[in-house]
Protein backbone atom coordinates (compact mmCIF):
# COMPACT_ATOMS: atom_id res chain seq x y z
CA UNK A 1 0.00 0.00 0.00
CA UNK A 2 1.87 3.26 -0.86
CA UNK A 3 -1.08 5.81 -0.62
CA UNK A 4 0.30 9.25 0.53
CA UNK A 5 -1.41 9.85 3.73
CA UNK A 6 -1.24 13.69 5.41
CA UNK A 7 -1.23 13.99 9.23
CA UNK A 8 -2.29 16.68 11.32
CA UNK A 9 -1.03 16.90 14.76
CA UNK A 10 -2.46 19.13 17.29
CA UNK A 11 -0.95 19.40 20.86
CA UNK A 12 -0.22 22.47 22.79
CA UNK A 13 2.23 21.06 24.90
CA UNK A 14 5.34 21.03 23.08
CA UNK A 15 6.98 18.16 24.94
CA UNK A 16 4.12 15.89 23.98
CA UNK A 17 4.16 17.33 20.50
CA UNK A 18 7.58 16.33 19.74
CA UNK A 19 7.54 12.91 21.34
CA UNK A 20 4.36 12.28 19.31
CA UNK A 21 6.22 14.08 16.20
CA UNK A 22 8.95 11.48 16.48
CA UNK A 23 7.25 8.18 16.82
CA UNK A 24 4.79 8.86 14.56
CA UNK A 25 7.01 10.32 11.34
CA UNK A 26 7.85 7.12 9.66
CA UNK A 27 4.40 7.18 8.44
CA UNK A 28 5.45 9.74 6.43
CA UNK A 29 4.19 13.16 6.07
CA UNK A 30 3.20 14.32 9.72
CA UNK A 31 2.66 18.17 10.72
CA UNK A 32 3.17 19.78 14.19
CA UNK A 33 0.64 22.66 14.89
CA UNK A 34 0.71 23.87 18.62
CA UNK A 35 -3.03 25.32 18.25
CA UNK A 36 -6.23 25.14 16.74
CA UNK A 37 -5.41 28.35 14.96
CA UNK A 38 -2.27 27.15 13.23
CA UNK A 39 -4.04 23.62 12.07
CA UNK A 40 -6.65 25.52 10.64
CA UNK A 41 -3.75 27.16 8.42
CA UNK A 42 -1.95 24.41 7.67
CA UNK A 43 -5.06 22.40 6.65
CA UNK A 44 -5.53 25.32 4.34
CA UNK A 45 -2.13 24.53 2.54
CA UNK A 46 -2.28 20.78 2.73
CA UNK A 47 -5.29 18.72 2.67
CA UNK A 48 -5.35 16.29 5.70
CA UNK A 49 -6.47 13.15 5.63
CA UNK A 50 -6.08 12.11 9.41
CA UNK A 51 -6.52 14.79 12.66
CA UNK A 52 -4.62 13.92 16.03
CA UNK A 53 -5.65 16.21 18.34
CA UNK A 54 -5.52 17.17 22.23
CA UNK A 55 -8.78 17.92 23.12
CA UNK A 56 -8.58 20.47 25.89
CA UNK A 57 -5.84 23.31 24.41
CA UNK A 58 -6.62 27.74 25.02
CA UNK A 59 -8.94 28.15 21.98
CA UNK A 60 -10.98 25.92 20.72
CA UNK A 61 -11.03 22.92 21.74
CA UNK A 62 -9.83 19.60 19.43
CA UNK A 63 -13.64 18.44 19.02
CA UNK A 64 -14.82 22.04 17.74
CA UNK A 65 -11.27 21.93 15.45
CA UNK A 66 -13.02 18.45 14.17
CA UNK A 67 -15.98 20.36 13.49
CA UNK A 68 -14.28 23.62 11.50
CA UNK A 69 -11.96 21.06 9.26
CA UNK A 70 -14.74 18.74 8.44
CA UNK A 71 -16.78 21.47 6.42
CA UNK A 72 -13.75 21.61 4.33
CA UNK A 73 -12.82 17.99 4.77
CA UNK A 74 -15.65 15.85 5.79
CA UNK A 75 -13.77 12.60 5.19
CA UNK A 76 -10.90 13.76 7.66
CA UNK A 77 -10.52 10.70 10.44
CA UNK A 78 -9.77 12.17 13.46
CA UNK A 79 -8.15 10.61 17.31
CA UNK A 80 -8.67 12.67 20.41
CA UNK A 81 -6.41 12.62 23.03
CA UNK A 82 -8.62 13.42 26.46
CA UNK A 83 -8.24 12.33 30.05
CA UNK A 84 -10.87 10.01 31.83
CA UNK A 85 -12.66 13.56 32.94
CA UNK A 86 -13.37 14.56 29.46
CA UNK A 87 -13.76 10.99 28.25
CA UNK A 88 -16.45 10.17 31.07
CA UNK A 89 -18.13 14.10 30.33
CA UNK A 90 -18.15 16.00 27.15
CA UNK A 91 -16.67 13.61 25.10
CA UNK A 92 -18.66 10.39 26.35
CA UNK A 93 -21.11 10.48 23.20
CA UNK A 94 -18.72 11.14 20.30
CA UNK A 95 -17.50 7.74 19.56
CA UNK A 96 -19.53 7.99 16.04
CA UNK A 97 -17.95 11.10 15.43
CA UNK A 98 -13.73 9.98 16.19
CA UNK A 99 -12.01 7.08 14.89
CA UNK A 100 -10.40 6.56 18.77
CA UNK A 101 -10.25 7.98 22.01
CA UNK A 102 -6.69 7.79 23.51
CA UNK A 103 -6.98 8.80 27.54
CA UNK A 104 -4.52 10.70 29.07
CA UNK A 105 -1.89 9.95 30.20
CA UNK A 106 -0.61 7.39 27.64
CA UNK A 107 2.55 5.18 26.82
CA UNK A 108 3.97 6.38 23.88
CA UNK A 109 4.20 2.87 21.98
CA UNK A 110 0.47 2.62 22.90
CA UNK A 111 -0.72 5.61 21.18
CA UNK A 112 0.89 5.23 18.50
CA UNK A 113 0.25 1.61 17.38
CA UNK A 114 -3.78 3.02 17.86
CA UNK A 115 -2.93 5.72 15.59
CA UNK A 116 -1.07 3.55 13.43
CA UNK A 117 -4.50 1.36 13.04
CA UNK A 118 -6.34 4.30 12.22
CA UNK A 119 -3.69 5.56 9.30
CA UNK A 120 -3.05 1.96 8.00
CA UNK A 121 -7.46 2.04 7.55
CA UNK A 122 -7.29 5.24 5.57
CA UNK A 123 -4.64 4.40 3.48
CA UNK A 124 -6.63 1.03 2.46
CA UNK A 125 -9.10 3.06 1.88
CA UNK A 126 -7.25 5.20 -0.53
CA UNK A 127 -5.30 1.98 -1.99
CA UNK A 128 -8.51 0.63 -2.41
CA UNK A 129 -10.16 3.40 -4.45
CA UNK A 130 -7.00 3.96 -6.62
CA UNK A 131 -7.07 0.06 -7.47
CA UNK A 132 -10.96 -0.03 -7.89
CA UNK A 133 -10.83 0.08 -11.39
CA UNK A 134 -7.87 -2.10 -12.03
CA UNK A 135 -7.21 -5.70 -10.28
CA UNK A 136 -5.44 -5.88 -6.77
CA UNK A 137 -4.03 -4.35 -4.06
CA UNK A 138 -1.01 -5.64 -1.90
CA UNK A 139 0.07 -5.14 1.61
CA UNK A 140 1.80 -6.82 4.40
CA UNK A 141 -0.15 -7.69 7.92
CA UNK A 142 3.04 -6.00 9.74
CA UNK A 143 1.21 -2.89 8.00
CA UNK A 144 -2.36 -3.66 8.58
CA UNK A 145 -3.78 -7.10 10.75
CA UNK A 146 -6.43 -9.42 9.99
CA UNK A 147 -8.95 -7.85 12.29
CA UNK A 148 -8.33 -4.04 10.89
CA UNK A 149 -8.53 -5.89 6.88
CA UNK A 150 -11.93 -7.58 7.71
CA UNK A 151 -13.08 -4.16 9.90
CA UNK A 152 -12.15 -1.72 7.04
CA UNK A 153 -13.68 -4.28 4.16
CA UNK A 154 -16.81 -4.37 6.41
CA UNK A 155 -17.10 -0.11 7.02
CA UNK A 156 -15.89 0.07 3.04
CA UNK A 157 -18.39 -1.97 1.81
CA UNK A 158 -15.91 -3.46 -0.11
CA UNK A 159 -16.54 -6.61 -2.49
CA UNK A 160 -13.05 -8.63 -3.13
CA UNK A 161 -11.45 -11.70 -2.68
CA UNK A 162 -8.57 -11.59 0.09
CA UNK A 163 -6.10 -13.62 0.19
CA UNK A 164 -3.57 -13.86 3.15
CA UNK A 165 -0.58 -16.09 3.16
CA UNK A 166 1.26 -17.19 6.57
CA UNK A 167 4.17 -19.53 6.87
CA UNK A 168 3.22 -21.58 4.28
CA UNK A 169 -0.59 -21.53 4.91
CA UNK A 170 -2.96 -19.95 2.72
CA UNK A 171 -6.64 -18.35 3.78
CA UNK A 172 -9.06 -17.02 1.27
CA UNK A 173 -12.04 -14.94 1.61
CA UNK A 174 -14.84 -13.66 -0.52
CA UNK A 175 -16.89 -10.12 0.50
CA UNK A 176 -19.53 -8.34 -1.36
CA UNK A 177 -20.41 -5.04 0.25
CA UNK A 178 -19.00 -5.83 3.17
CA UNK A 179 -20.29 -8.63 3.77
CA UNK A 180 -17.97 -12.05 4.45
CA UNK A 181 -19.64 -14.78 2.63
CA UNK A 182 -16.90 -17.42 2.43
CA UNK A 183 -14.14 -18.23 4.08
CA UNK A 184 -11.30 -21.03 3.68
CA UNK A 185 -8.15 -21.56 5.49
CA UNK A 186 -6.17 -25.14 4.87
CA UNK A 187 -8.96 -27.63 5.12
CA UNK A 188 -11.43 -25.51 7.01
CA UNK A 189 -14.07 -23.24 5.96
CA UNK A 190 -16.67 -20.55 7.45
CA UNK A 191 -16.46 -19.03 10.11
CA UNK A 192 -14.02 -21.60 11.55
CA UNK A 193 -11.36 -20.64 9.07
CA UNK A 194 -11.43 -16.68 10.12
CA UNK A 195 -11.40 -17.92 13.69
CA UNK A 196 -8.08 -19.85 12.84
CA UNK A 197 -6.79 -16.38 10.59
CA UNK A 198 -7.16 -13.64 13.25
CA UNK A 199 -4.12 -15.42 14.90
CA UNK A 200 -1.64 -14.87 12.07
CA UNK A 201 0.28 -11.82 13.05
CA UNK A 202 3.13 -11.59 10.16
CA UNK A 203 2.68 -12.55 6.62
CA UNK A 204 0.84 -10.91 3.02
CA UNK A 205 -2.45 -10.54 1.96
CA UNK A 206 -4.11 -9.50 -1.69
CA UNK A 207 -7.26 -8.29 -2.31
CA UNK A 208 -8.44 -8.94 -5.97
CA UNK A 209 -11.23 -6.69 -6.73
CA UNK A 210 -12.26 -9.02 -9.70
CA UNK A 211 -13.98 -11.86 -8.27
CA UNK A 212 -15.73 -15.06 -9.59
CA UNK A 213 -18.74 -16.53 -8.01
CA UNK A 214 -18.41 -19.03 -4.13
CA UNK A 215 -19.98 -21.04 -2.26
CA UNK A 216 -21.80 -19.04 0.82
CA UNK A 217 -20.34 -20.75 4.27
CA UNK A 218 -21.19 -17.75 6.44
CA UNK A 219 -24.51 -15.92 6.87
CA UNK A 220 -23.71 -13.92 10.23
CA UNK A 221 -22.50 -10.21 9.70
CA UNK A 222 -19.00 -9.36 9.37
CA UNK A 223 -19.02 -7.75 12.42
CA UNK A 224 -20.42 -10.81 14.38
CA UNK A 225 -18.26 -13.41 12.95
CA UNK A 226 -15.21 -10.65 13.81
CA UNK A 227 -16.37 -9.82 17.94
CA UNK A 228 -17.01 -14.12 18.13
CA UNK A 229 -13.13 -14.45 16.29
CA UNK A 230 -11.86 -12.27 18.81
CA UNK A 231 -13.21 -13.68 21.54
CA UNK A 232 -11.67 -16.69 20.93
CA UNK A 233 -8.67 -15.50 20.29
CA UNK A 234 -8.46 -13.17 23.67
CA UNK A 235 -9.69 -16.59 25.56
CA UNK A 236 -6.56 -18.75 23.87
CA UNK A 237 -4.30 -15.84 24.89
CA UNK A 238 -5.47 -16.34 28.42
CA UNK A 239 -5.12 -19.84 28.73
CA UNK A 240 -2.00 -19.62 27.42
CA UNK A 241 -0.45 -16.96 30.00
CA UNK A 242 -2.32 -19.03 32.50
CA UNK A 243 -0.35 -21.84 31.59
CA UNK A 244 2.96 -19.89 31.62
CA UNK A 245 2.51 -18.59 35.16
CA UNK A 246 1.53 -22.30 36.13
CA UNK A 247 4.89 -23.56 34.90
CA UNK A 248 7.09 -20.19 35.99
CA UNK A 249 7.42 -19.03 32.85
CA UNK A 250 5.22 -15.84 33.13
CA UNK A 251 7.60 -12.42 32.39
CA UNK A 252 8.28 -9.48 34.37
CA UNK A 253 6.39 -6.27 33.31
CA UNK A 254 9.10 -4.27 30.54
CA UNK A 255 9.63 -1.12 32.19
CA UNK A 256 8.13 1.99 29.94
CA UNK A 257 7.80 5.94 30.66
CA UNK A 258 4.66 7.28 30.55
CA UNK A 259 3.64 10.43 30.05
CA UNK A 260 1.94 12.98 32.72
CA UNK A 261 0.20 15.70 31.80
Amino acid sequence: MGADINVLLVDDNPYVRELLMESLRPLGNVEGCANASEALSRAAERRPDLIVSDYRMPGPCGLELLAKLRRSFPNLAAVLLASRADLNGPLSDCSTLVEELIEKPFFIADATARIRRVYDRISLGKATREAADSSSVRGSLTQMSVVDLLQTLDIGRKSCRLTISHEGQESTMHFESGQLLHATAGELSGEAAVYAVVAWAEGTFQMDFEQGECPRTITHSTQSVLLEALRRFDESERDSAAAGTVCGAARAPMAEATLRF
